[in-house]
């Protein structure tokens, strides 16, 4: 019998990847007989709560980082919201010293949130962005890992989801050479699960993250798939939207899917349209699917991310600038990508012995 833990989890909302991959986690932690109480705001918290309607969301307020149209202007925007981050980090702390006190979490797990650190119960922060690629420069780069450092080192774990071997994801963004000394690389996670179903005679679109990068992309792919032989079924990420969009002759439209069904879709279709987000990318590898990826514009994670998946040829990688679905989707569907089977239950390990080490259980 394992001894029964309440456990904090709150994942960033910048997109809804980081509560995708928070899911595994929690499940499993359930299974454990752990008591787990989740916290966000928005789509991150309306996701949440579908996925685990029996489990309570506390309201907190995310960063609310807003993005530009132009991928130029990203890196810039992002600066000058540098004090709303150091706001949003401040007030999360002071968010969680007063509710830890009420709830007496004994384990706070912070996806990418850097402000849940505390002297009170033990703390895990997950990311995968242990080296930051600012866009201007190495010494920018150096000083952003330094701030960072100085964060993640107040949490008693760091995990990254990302192999430690050589057929890791994300390369110098979670493998840079100085590494905190309680990084632990617990592999991939993806809150979906592979099935045995028979691919059919369609092309999933999986739309994500923040506005409006999502719309600009969502009404390229929608003009283009329109004039393309093929039937498209355009999953919106948009839990709980009222944004109704018609189905058209080839265009089936979902707002936003629960694991399972999403699973079972992507075993169907015969290829994937979607960003290089990293939880989506983990999703990919997870099911194996053939897919023509699309970087955010000016988003530098997503264009490493992009880079680098096109060289190892796991995916066909296409800039949203010059977009061509009629030539990438038969590409793609002729191509044979060399994706490596990864270890998608190392996190359950991990937690195993987390408790042990901690919690003596």
């Amino acid at each position: 019998m394992n001894k029964e833990r309440k456990v904090l989890i709150i994942p960033l909302d910048w997109g809804l990847g980081h509560a995708t991959r928070c899911i595994p986690i929690i499940h499993y932690m359930i299974s454990k007989g752990w008591s787990v109480t989740l916290a966000g705001e928005g789509k991150v918290a309306q996701l949440l709560a579908e996925e685990f309607p029996t489990l309570e969301v506390l309201p907190l307020k995310g960063y609310r980082i807003s993005y530009p149209a132009k991928g130029w202007l990203f890196v810039p925007k992002i600066i000058l919201q540098i004090p709303k981050i150091i706001g949003a980090i401040a007030y999360e702390n002071r968010w969680l010293k007063k509710n830890i006190a009420l709830h007496t979490w004994d384990l706070v797990i912070s996806d990418n949130r850097y402000g849940l650190f505390t002297n009170e119960a033990k703390t895990i922060i997950i990311t995968h962005q242990l080296s930051v690629i600012t866009g201007i420069g190495n010494f920018a780069d150096t000083v952003a890992r330094k701030i960072i450092y100085r964060f993640i080192n107040r949490y008693n774990a760091c995990w990254v989801p990302d192999t430690e071997d050589q057929n890791n994801i994300a390369d110098r963004l979670s493998h840079p050479k100085d590494l905190p000394e309680h990084v632990q690389y617990i592999g991939p996670l993806s809150r979906l699960s592979k099935k045995n179903i028979s691919e059919e005679n369609f092309i999933l679109i999986l739309l994500s993250g923040p506005e409006p990068q999502r719309t600009l992309l969502e009404n390229i792919l929608i003009e283009q798939a329109s004039k393309i032989d093929e039937q498209f079924l355009c999953v919106r990420g948009l839990p709980s939207s009222h944004q109704k969009m018609e189905d058209s002759k080839n265009i089936r439209f979902e707002y936003h899917l629960p694991a399972e069904e999403l699973s079972t879709l992507l075993a169907r279709a015969k290829m994937v349209i979607c960003r290089t987000g990293y939880s989506t990318v983990m999703d990919l590898l997870k099911l194996q699917k053939k897919a023509i990826m699309i970087p955010t514009p000016g988003q530098t994670e997503q264009e490493f991310l992009g880079k680098r998946l096109g060289a190892l040829h796991w995916y066909l990688i296409q800039d949203q600038q010059h977009i061509d679905l009629a030539e990438g989707i038969p590409q793609c569907l002729q191509y044979t990508p060399s994706i490596p089977q990864l270890d998608f239950e190392e996190y359950s390990r991990a937690i195993d012995a987390f408790s042990i080490q901690y919690f003596g259980a």
